[in-house]
């Protein structure tokens, strides 16, 4: 049994990471903003601990005496200065790492994450491994994933209210997609385990490669509109429509950056696709969820 820390404990990976570590056995320090939303996981005997993941303060106490640490970036998507805010809320992590001299830890980043420039959002991720690979006391896994099946909530509105899924990713282009759920996954068993050394990098590919044509078919079938095709927006339009349904604009952009660099092929699988990073949740599982919230939708 070991001391395990989980950071983003009520988020999509975070908070099936520390239900899993609890029932294989180990004692969770399950970390949020929400004494709230962290009630359920102290039900199930997790240790809450609430605070901000910006503050060393509360990082430490949170990681200190940890035998690993589930490690990533929160951030709220209305709140102006994402970059601004992810480097100060890195270095608080990297540091309390560092001083807690946590042996080992998993750490949420993307692919992509391997170039400092011309991925919009993920440039936050590069800088993030930087400052990562730096810890001399830890043992660092650094999980890749793909783009989140459950980003095509996110588009709902626009196939409610315009008629068509639309974003700036190129129609035709495959692009590997998985389910948190696979995310969370692997990183318990990783954290349970422990089996690397060093600092290593993971992808996390999913079970397939997917087109936004063939997502808008997926979903179609799912709300009942077979018909319903994909349309790429300009990157400025789609930044715009991001703006106004509530995301900052300067995030807004970053996302249409990182857009830009999967259609031009700056973001993709350095590794290939393989048995090891093949996960295997489908789409088709997102299909309950996202009717659901579609008939949700006003």
């Amino acid at each position: 049994m070991s001391d395990i820390a989980v950071m983003g404990a009520t988020g999509h990976t975070g908070s099936v990471i520390a239900r899993n570590l609890l029932a294989l056995g180990h004692r969770v320090r399950a970390m949020g903003r929400s004494a709230e939303r962290l009630e359920s996981l102290a039900q199930q005997g997790a240790q809450v601990l609430v605070g901000d993941c910006s503050d060393p303060a509360y990082l430490s106490r949170a990681f200190s005496g940890a035998d690993a640490v589930y490690a990533m970036m929160p951030f709220d998507p209305t709140a102006p200065g994402f970059m601004e805010l992810q480097r100060a809320q890195g270095w608080a992590i990297a540091e309390a790492l560092q001083a807690a001299r946590v042996p080992h830890v998993v750490a949420l980043s993307s692919l992509g994450a391997d170039q400092p420039t011309g991925t919009g959002v993920l440039t936050s991720l590069y800088e993030q491994e930087q400052r990562l690979r730096t810890l001399q006391q830890s043992h660092v896994l650094m999980l890749r994933p793909a783009m989140f099946f459950e980003g095509l909530f996110n588009l709902l509105p626009g196939v409610k209210y315009r008629g068509s899924l639309a974003d700036a990713f190129a129609p035709g282009l495959p692009i590997p997609m998985i389910a948190t759920r696979d995310i969370a996954d692997a990183a318990t068993g990783a954290l349970d385990q422990r089996g690397w050394t060093g600092h290593s990098v993971r992808e996390l590919l999913g079970p397939r490669d997917l087109s936004h044509d063939q997502l808008a078919a997926f979903v179609g079938g799912v709300i009942g509109q077979p018909a319903l095709a994909y349309q790429q927006l300009p990157y400025d339009d789609a930044a715009q429509g991001m703006a106004a349904a509530g995301i900052a604009p300067d995030l807004a952009r970053l996302l249409t950056e990182m857009a830009r660099g999967l259609n031009e092929g700056r973001v993709r699988s350095l590794e290939g696709r393989s048995a090891r990073n093949t996960t295997a949740t489908p789409l088709q599982s997102l299909a309950p969820a996202l009717k659901e919230a579609y008939e949700a939708l006003p």
